[in-house]
């Protein structure tokens, strides 16, 4: 089953990286974008440890993302060492079609399955991701 699994996800990522490579965005700068849409941040390294990312690639990341617009870097008042990172209205526009995307591939993904087998599936791997080590 494990195979299957891995099979599954693999297919699943296929898809996705090339949904968000139409829009130029690599699945991490996603991710980022992702957890920056809950509002502003202002501990950079929590931003990237969220999604597995040590501060040296998440810095890199970042920096990319300011670069293109995406995001902005402002100091927190009182303290100019640490930056407020925050989605700019660009950002929040590729964020919305990026996920348009990628809704389209999950369904896609899960098209051969009929309606209610894809509310259990869903449950499964729920329950699987709540007990997982």
């Amino acid at each position: 089953m494990t195979t299957r699994l891995r099979s599954v996800l693999g297919r699943a990522e296929d898809l996705d990286e090339r949904a968000l490579a139409e829009v130029g965005l690599p699945v991490r700068h996603f991710a980022l974008l992702e957890l920056l849409a809950g509002g502003p941040v202002a501990r950079q390294h929590e931003l990237g440890a969220a999604i597995g990312l040590d501060r040296t690639t998440t810095a890199s990341l970042v920096r990319r993302l300011d670069d293109r617009g995406l995001v902005r870097r402002t100091p927190m008042p009182g303290n100019n060492r640490v930056l407020v990172l925050e989605l700019t209205p660009d950002g929040s526009a590729l964020l919305a079609d990026a996920a348009r995307r990628l809704a389209e591939c999950e369904q896609r993904l899960l098209a051969p399955l009929a309606p209610d087998e894809r509310v259990l599936l869903r449950r499964a791997l729920d329950r699987l991701l709540e007990v997982a080590p």
